[in-house]
């Protein structure tokens, strides 16, 4: 493999991976600020509702994030895909706190039925996502 090649695709490679990790540093920090419960408190302390619930929106925002990387057609479009993917799940939780008037009590409260729900909804709407970028 020439040599020059070699270091382009080492420097992409590191460039996606960094960003794609900044990425979802960002929307941990975005996505718990927003959310109206204080989730690595609860995580912390054992509340399985609120881990499920939050694991299913990390990995819906990183389905896209992966499928942003795959099938990028430039970094600029990698990132802007990035950011929908937040929005998606902030989304997800709005119609999840719709559909669960009581949700915030629920989660705080350890329901597990309910952390399950809204997490698989986060991962679902994140994989659909994923699939829609091009």
């Amino acid at each position: 493999m020439d040599e020059g090649l070699l270091s382009q695709l080492v420097i992409s490679y590191t460039a996606y991976l960094l960003t794609g990790l900044a990425l979802l540093a960002l929307f941990f920090v975005v996505y718990t600020r927003l959310t109206p419960y204080e989730e690595k408190r609860h995580v912390r302390e054992g509340n399985v509702a609120v881990a499920v619930f939050f694991s299913g929106a990390m990995l819906g925002f990183t389905a896209t994030i992966a499928s942003g990387i795959l099938t990028h057609v430039n970094y600029a479009s990698f990132v802007g895909w990035s950011i929908s993917a937040l929005v998606v799940q902030l989304l997800v939780y709005a119609v999840m706190d719709r559909m669960f008037p009581n949700l915030k009590h629920a989660l705080e409260t350890g329901n597990v039925a309910v952390g399950t729900l809204g997490g698989a909804a986060a991962l679902s709407a994140g994989l659909i996502n994923a699939a829609c970028v091009f």
